[in-house]
């Protein structure tokens, strides 16, 4: 598989996840895709790309937790 399927996937990825409404979705779906940027971003090298997406991750880690103690979920 090349480089730029990972990119791909994970941009579509991030797209569906701007289509849903409910907020656990959209934070796995986008999720999901900065996983798929950072393990793009190793492979191609783009340091950015790597840290950006990281940082997303960790965002959307801490709010499932938040919304595990707030929401009761």
């Amino acid at each position: 598989m090349s480089y730029e399927w990972v990119g791909i996937i994970g941009s579509i990825m991030i797209i569906i996840a701007f289509t849903r409404k409910n907020e656990k979705a959209i934070r796995i779906l986008d999720g999901v895709g900065a996983v798929l940027f950072i393990i793009y971003g190793y492979l191609t090298k783009t340091w950015a790309t790597m840290f950006l997406n990281t940082v997303l991750v960790l965002v959307h880690v801490h709010r499932f937790i938040e919304m595990r103690y707030t929401d009761g979920k």
